[in-house]
């Protein structure tokens, strides 16, 4: 089984509309889902939070009801690259809190499943392979872009892959999050963009999904 993880319904609703037949209707933790048949694969399909730890915590409530093998977790994300443009898919191979601060000062990198990573790229050969950065606070401005490039290393930034990522690999569960970038980490840019591109990626794995065994 697939869990599929969206912040909001617009990131996720591509795939809602692909569940055929729907098995299972319902919410945990007040966070609504749909279990039921995409292609060859079971999917439980999500939504609703905000930030790493809301993140976290419906992550191991979906973990702990559904037992998936696989977490995707799909949306919208910023750029934090000069060679991404707007409306680039980025598959994360690497997510780090930018924003966790540790008293050794070492850096924390979660790797991806390397076997999602492939399968994606394989079937979806336009994305950009990269890090993620994740962190509770929404990027806005140059000069705090620019920090956040040069701490983390990372093509692209968001609010909640890197807690997912923790949570899977703390359950023994494979992970991967494929975002779409809707702007350029300031408020224009999203709000020109978030509603247009939102479910872009979802909808990119909603064909990968219909006719692949992930």
């Amino acid at each position: 089984m697939i869990l599929v993880m969206g912040v909001f319904e617009i990131e996720v609703a591509p795939l809602r509309r692909e569940v055929h037949p729907e098995l299972e209707k319902g919410e945990i933790i007040g966070r609504p889902f749909v279990r039921g048949v995409i292609g060859p694969n079971e999917v439980v399909v999500t939504y609703g939070f905000v930030g790493k730890v809301e993140a976290a915590m419906v992550a191991q409530a979906f973990i702990d009801e559904f037992d998936p093998s696989a977490i995707i977790f799909t949306g919208a994300a910023g750029s934090l690259s000069k060679i991404l443009e707007i409306g680039d898919v980025v598959i994360g191979d690497e997510y780090f809190e930018f924003d966790l601060a540790k008293r050794d000062g070492k850096v924390e990198l979660i790797e991806a499943s390397g076997r999602l990573v492939e399968r994606l790229e394989e079937h979806y050969k336009e994305a950009y392979v990269g890090r993620i950065a994740t962190g509770d606070s929404f990027i806005a401005d140059e000069e705090t872009r620019g920090k956040v490039r040069r701490l983390a290393q990372a093509i692209a930034v968001d609010m909640d892959s890197a807690a997912v990522a923790k949570v899977a690999k703390e359950n023994g569960v494979d992970f991967v999050s494929v975002k779409t970038i809707v702007d350029d980490c300031t408020v224009d840019s999203f709000k020109k963009n978030y509603e247009r591109l939102a479910g872009r990626s979802a909808a990119i794995l909603a064909g990968v999904i219909n006719h692949h065994t992930l």
